[in-house]
């Protein structure tokens, strides 16, 4: 099943039909879905496309599969079978007599770079003197994002300036991860992309047909099911210091976020320790955060866990993995370490994301009072109470702030939470304020009354939040 993708699919379809030289570069985290989205576009025009995948092997074998991929479009017979280096395919195509579009996917990129170190050059070479001149869409993806960013982007490379187009797919919203569960109701939803993200492998895998619970244990208990050892494999595929980099991951999810911090809980030097967090961050595993409005302030900085799958795994299994090992089963184990209220509690803080995802779809068509210049989480001290204050959204620019409060709980939001949030209120300075309450119980009877007939008031629930902006 293939879904979404509109964006990125008008946008192949536009270089497609420019019918001059294009070069399109893909990046994006590994499971998101780049060369699904390539084979879907690949199989809409077939009888034209190359649609080769590199392997770490030699440039010869390289070669040769990417030859044998070219038969498929065009007739040679076994002359391709020849050609043994990229110096003979570009020739080729510099020398094939053809109008019709071309387009050459070259999927896993990178491991070209690690077959043979010099194939930038040498395919910069092919794109300045042949592929420039022939009616030729070249699509290159990668995996490996800050290396797929330096070959492009570094004034110092040879394919520096040679890219037409470029963009990075990104984990799924939370809306449109709902076309995997149509039989899940609002709440199910939440759930099932709290404990999975975005990430379009991982939501294809929960059937909509069993429990959140049912799941869990098939695909992230089982040690037959694929996220098993997903998280281990993929640090394990990444990274070389897998252990370290667990170790950081470790710290930030027992609460560990700011870098000093992070630094006791591994004992290691905080430069070290800056450079692997900058690193998960490339990966989209962690996030960095700053007050919303106060960017310039680094040193108020805190790192948390974006990917929701790897806060799941290291919330719940890393530390009591070994239980699975013949010493409780996949159920027993969910039901002692994971269980109803500590899954609550958890997709409690993945639902401030959620939210936050609502209000920036809202803003960017022009559905809310004012264009939001920047939103995300604000802490600092009450300018009443003295005491520590935190707003779980906050959007803001010049005039207006919109202070949000999300509750993900069995019980409706009251008067006593209404009353901390125009506390909080009170900590930012603009001079216009509105006010949203994000609830999964909605509201009690007496903040209905209290809020009745402010119009800087809006009460969001779980049905709201999958209404087209």
């Amino acid at each position: 099943m293939f879904v979404g993708r509109e964006k990125e699919l008008r946008l192949l379809e536009s270089l497609y039909d420019s019918n001059r030289f294009e070069m399109l570069v893909v990046h994006g985290r590994r499971r998101v879905g780049k060369s699904f989205l390539l084979s879907h576009f690949a199989n809409r025009h077939r009888g034209n496309t190359i649609f080769f995948t590199a392997d770490k092997s030699s440039e010869r074998v390289n070669v040769e599969n990417f030859c044998s991929e070219m038969k498929n479009i065009v007739k040679t017979g076994d002359f391709l079978g020849s050609f043994s280096s990229w110096y003979d395919v570009f020739s080729f195509l510099g020398a094939a007599e053809s109008t019709e579009r071309t387009v050459i996917v070259m999927d896993e990129f990178t491991y070209l770079l690690k077959a043979d170190p010099s194939f930038d050059s040498k395919l910069q070479n092919a794109i300045d003197r042949i592929l420039k001149q022939r009616n030729v869409f070249l699509i290159l993806c990668g995996s490996e994002i800050s290396v797929m960013e330096r070959l492009f982007d570094d004034s110092s490379k040879p394919l520096y300036g040679r890219k037409t187009a470029e963009f990075k797919l990104e984990p799924f919203s939370y809306t449109e991860a709902r076309s995997f569960f149509p039989n899940y109701n609002e709440e199910d939803s939440i759930v099932a992309y709290s404990i999975l993200g975005g990430i379009p492998l991982y939501l294809s895998l929960f059937d909509d047909s069993l429990s959140i619970r049912d799941n869990v244990i098939k695909n992230c208990l089982e040690s037959s099911g694929y996220l098993f050892n997903e998280v281990e494999t993929l640090l394990q595929m990444e990274l070389k210091e897998s252990g370290f980099y667990k170790e950081i991951l470790l710290a930030i999810n027992s609460g560990a976020l700011a870098l000093g911090e992070i630094k006791n809980k591994v004992s290691s030097d905080s430069a070290k320790i800056a450079k692997y967090l900058a690193v998960l961050m490339n990966l989209g595993i962690i996030k960095r955060e700053t007050p919303c409005g106060e960017r310039e302030r680094s040193r108020n900085t805190l790192y948390s866990m974006a990917d929701n799958y790897f806060a799941f795994y290291f919330q719940f299994i890393y530390r009591n993995r070994n239980s699975l090992n013949g010493l409780i089963p996949p159920a027993g184990f969910f039901d002692r370490f994971i269980g109803k209220e500590r899954l609550g509690s958890f997709i409690g803080h993945r639902f401030e994301g959620i939210c936050e995802s609502y209000l920036k779809a809202r803003f960017y068509a022009g559905r809310m009072p004012f264009y939001a210049t920047d939103i995300g989480r604000w802490w600092g001290g009450s300018r009443i109470s003295k005491e520590p204050v935190e707003i779980d959204v906050l959007a803001l620019d010049d005039e207006n702030a919109l202070i949000c409060e999300c509750k993900y709980t069995e019980r409706p939001f009251d008067e006593k939470q209404l009353s901390d949030l125009f506390e909080s209120g009170t900590c930012i300075d603009r001079k216009n304020k509105y006010y949203m309450i994000f609830s999964k119980s909605g509201v009690t009877s007496s903040v209905l009354e209290k809020v009745a007939g402010l119009n800087n008031f809006k009460i969001v629930g779980l049905l709201d939040l999958f209404e087209r902006p």
